[in-house]
């Protein structure tokens, strides 16, 4: 920054001066001239350079919404590529936006597909890199480096699955009741009952949706209700929770939970939940 050159050189010009004409005493005067200034840009970094950002910020919500994205996913981008292909939230919500801004956008899909399938989460980088691949140049090295790793990631999909039938399936027998009436605000809510895998993703593994009208109840949860790459298998240790809700799956104030319970399939193929505010 300019004001950042100009201290630096305010600094030194002021140490050559006090040197030059106070001899030793010059450096107690250096001493004190470093602290003025060091203070000084610590001021002007703060106040400075809080403004140059807010400027920063505004130039860029001025840009269309796809130019924006770009400039967004190319921050994340070097982010990214500076930590050694190591992303953490923040770089992941930089991507995120810039594909809520612009769902083409070429770099953020890459980029998310290369962490989804670092993370082991093939099916999305597969379903990132299909959608890349398609505002790619056919024959182009880009086309054909994202068919390669979409190619990667169908195989060890096609592996994983495989590796699931082998494991077999099982079912959750699970009674779900209200401790009390409800009021008249949840009259028409949501039952969300999910099973998720101890010490695994925390994306569910099977879902059911139910309306609360048809409490109490006894459902079961089979593969049938599993989301896309989960498997309920023998041997699987899962937590069982419910959720009574007027709004979506992830819940909102004033919810009614149930449990979370923990099983392990087919040794404790049943357990019962009750809805409580």
């Amino acid at each position: 920054m300019t004001w950042m050159v100009l201290l630096t050189g305010t600094l030194v010009l002021s140490l050559l001066w006090a040197l030059r004409h106070h001899g030793r005493q010059g450096f107690l005067i250096a001493f004190f001239i470093g602290i003025l200034v060091s203070a000084g840009s610590g001021y002007l970094y703060r106040y400075l350079g809080s403004y140059e950002m807010a400027l920063s910020t505004e130039a860029l919500n001025s840009l269309p919404k796809n130019e924006r994205a770009y400039v967004i996913a190319q921050m994340a981008q070097d982010e990214f590529m500076s930590r050694n292909r190591v992303a953490d939230q923040e770089i992941v919500n930089l991507f995120e936006l810039a594909l809520k801004l612009d769902p083409h956008q070429i770099t953020a899909l890459g980029s998310l597909g290369i962490i989804a399938f670092e993370e082991g989460d093939h099916q999305r980088s597969l379903d990132l890199w299909t959608r890349m691949l398609g505002q790619l140049q056919q024959g182009s090295e880009q086309a054909k480096a994202i068919e390669l790793g979409i190619a990667r990631a169908s195989e060890r999909i096609a592996k994983k699955t495989a590796e699931k039938l082998a494991l077999g399936s099982a079912e959750i027998q699970l009674s779900v009741s209200l401790s009390q009436a409800i009021p008249e605000s949840l009259k028409n809510a949501t039952v969300f009952l999910f099973a998720k895998e101890v010490g695994g993703s925390p994306r569910p593994i099977a879902v059911r949706r139910l309306s609360v009208n048809e409490l109490p109840l006894t459902v079961t949860l089979s593969n049938n209700d599993a989301l896309m790459g989960g498997q309920l298998h023998p041997g699987l240790r899962v937590e069982i929770m419910a959720r009574l809700t007027v709004g979506d799956a992830a819940g909102s104030q004033g919810d009614w939970i149930g449990g979370p319970v923990v099983l392990t399939l087919d040794r404790e193929n049943q357990t019962s939940l009750q809805l409580k505010p």
